[in-house]
């Protein structure tokens, strides 16, 4: 067997570990790859080797199969099922040729198999192959630390920037709510609705801050419940009565259970849930056409259905809609299916009750929106968890509105 003329390197190529029983081959396969620019860690079975991976970082492994105390496979076996180490190369050396030996080596996550007696150039090649693919991925890890980083403090930065608008649009709402109130009988009537619309347009953008600041909160699992028994029928009008105007179209149905429908809860969480979806119906349904909200108990469980006769959504965006981007995707696919982020809030407001939300709808047979609660306090957030967040919470959440156009 030829050596391989020695190489030098301004800079190591990599830290590779080598196992094996044989001080020679240790020795052979050191000088090989420290020719090469590699430095090398020497350990004397698989349970060694165990220990100096985990105590010294390593860009390839290098594990002979038999060995003793621990063979090769199963030091590849434990190296591939440890999150810190799965993600570096091993090459399995061993004398062993046979096919059903390298399927072995394959199948406990070994990244490459040499065999005996090795071949220089072979060895130095597949060593560096495999410590370029661990560099790499440490280099895309490094890349997605920075962009999450990143991430989290765009997000913080946006929910600052949020949360320090919420003030100022409650003003501006407040006093146009004062100068109504103060000079509606002076303001002739065209001025009196620009007044009233203007206040509107305020309340939208309230609940759009209000909806970007509770998602985020109910991503990070810190939204407090307050958890109270409640009448279905009871939340459903207090939903209806919070849209204003839009709930009074003439459009909207609501057929009472005889028999009251309750619900644990957050009253005024699962209140704002319904007023989104119905918000939402009567937006996309044609004029003369009806919307429908009813709900029904099954056993624990009580459903909430929001049905309309718009166009309907095709199959492909049922999911879609509900996530926090979705919106965005179909927008630039100019689609629209909803507005704003209310749909997102619901999905994680009615999964923070232990519920479940989705829509069935086709093409031209309009939609229907429906989500879940229990009827009982399993699923829900816990006792606990709410107290630990309520002091900071409510510091934050906003006094108490009038009638309120969600998202």
């Amino acid at each position: 067997m030829t050596r391989l003329p020695h190489q030098t390197h301004q800079s190591k190529q990599g830290r590779v570990l080598v196992a094996d029983d044989e001080p020679h081959n240790r020795e052979l396969l050191r000088d090989l790859l420290e020719a090469d620019g590699f430095s090398v860690i020497e350990a004397e079975n698989g349970m060694v080797a165990l220990e100096k991976v985990n105590s010294a970082a390593c860009d390839v492994i290098l594990l002979d199969v038999m060995m003793p105390y621990m063979d090769g496979f199963e030091a590849c076996r434990q190296l591939k099922e440890n999150p810190e180490t799965r993600h570096i190369p091993v090459l399995i050396v061993s004398a062993l040729s046979d096919r059903l030996q390298r399927l072995q080596g394959i199948e406990v996550g070994a990244n490459d198999y040499l065999t005996k007696p090795i071949d220089q150039r072979d060895v130095i090649l597949r060593v560096r192959n495999a410590c370029y693919a661990k560099q790499l991925y440490d280099h895309v890890q490094a890349d997605l630390s920075k962009l999450q980083e990143l991430e989290r403090l765009r997000d913080n930065l946006t929910n600052m920037i949020v949360h320090d608008m919420r003030s100022p649009l409650m003003g501006i709402t407040g006093y146009m709510e004062l100068l109504e109130t103060s000079a509606g009988d002076i303001l002739i009537p065209d001025d009196l609705k620009i007044l009233r619309d203007a206040r509107s347009c305020g309340l939208v953008l309230i609940g759009m801050v209000n909806s970007l600041l509770d998602i985020s909160r109910l991503e990070q699992g810190k939204m407090p419940l307050d958890v109270t028994e409640s009448d279905i029928d009871v939340l459903i009008q207090e939903g209806l009565n919070s849209l204003g105007s839009l709930a009074t179209s003439g459009i909207l149905r609501h057929p009472k259970q005889t028999t009251p429908v309750m619900v644990n809860g957050d009253a005024r969480l699962i209140t704002r849930i319904i007023a989104n979806l119905i918000g939402n119906a009567i937006k996309f349904t044609p004029e003369g056409k009806t919307v429908t909200v009813s709900a029904e108990r099954n056993g624990d469980v009580a459903t909430v259905h929001v049905t309309d006769e718009g166009c309907g959504i095709p199959r492909e965006y049922h999911e879609k809609i509900f996530e926090k981007f979705g919106q965005v995707d179909l927008r630039q696919q100019r689609k629209m299916y909803s507005t704003g982020l209310g749909l997102t809030f619901c999905k994680l407001a009615v999964e923070a009750h232990g519920g479940e939300i989705g829509v069935n709808s086709e093409i031209d047979k309009g939609s229907t929106f429906w989500f879940t609660l229990p009827c009982q306090r399993r699923g829900i957030m816990t006792e606990t968890r709410m107290a630990t967040h309520t002091t900071n919470a409510a510091q934050d959440d906003p006094p108490p509105l009038r009638p309120l156009l969600h998202l």
